[in-house]
C-alpha cells in the first residue's frame, strides 16, 4: 500500500523487539521506510492513517497489540508540533527499534532537528533494549 503512494520508497530490515509500554504481550516487528514526496507532512499523516484504517489497526488498549502502526519519524529538517502531529517523533531518540532501522536506511549521519545530534550518536546513547534484526522481505 505504501508503494502505491510513494513509488520511490525504500525499506529497512525488520527488527523483532519486546513490547515497550505494556510488556505482557507478544513481541513487535519494526521497520522504517524512506521516500521523497511533495506531500505535506499532514497529508502524509492522512495517507498513513488511511492505511492503518484499511488494515484494521484497532488495539484493544493504548500500546496494545495491533496489526500495524505507521508513524512519521522525520520529515527532512522539519520541526513541528500540534495536537495531531509531532515531527520529529517525540520518542525517536530513545527507541533502539526506531533508530536501528533508520540507520539501516543510511540515516546514521542524519541530524535530529531538535537535539542537534546524528542518529548514530543517539543510538549509542540508548539504554540497552532488545532489538534483533530478522530476515523478512518487505
Amino acid at each position: 500500500m505504501l508503494r502505491k503512494i510513494f513509488s520511490n520508497i525504500r525499506f529497512s530490515s525488520v527488527y523483532r523487539t519486546a513490547a515497550q509500554e505494556i510488556t505482557d504481550q507478544p513481541e513487535f516487528l519494526n521497520a522504517a521506510a524512506a521516500f521523497e514526496t511533495t506531500l505535506s507532512p499532514k497529508k502524509v499523516a492522512e495517507e498513513l492513517k488511511t492505511i492503518e484504517t484499511t488494515l484494521h489497526k484497532n488495539p484493544p488498549i493504548r500500546f496494545g497489540p495491533r496489526t500495524i502502526d505507521l508513524d512519521i519519524l522525520l520529515y527532512g529538517k522539519t520541526n513541528a508540533a500540534d495536537p495531531t502531529l509531532t515531527i520529529p517523533h517525540p520518542k525517536l531518540h530513545v527507541r533502539r527499534f526506531v533508530l536501528e532501522p533508520l540507520i539501516d536506511l543510511g540515516a546514521g549521519e542524519t541530524v535530529h532537528p531538535l537535539l542537534d545530534k546524528a542518529l548514530k550518536v543517539l543510538l549509542s546513547e540508548v539504554q540497552s533494549q532488545h532489538c534483533e534484526k530478522i530476515t523478512l522481505q518487505l
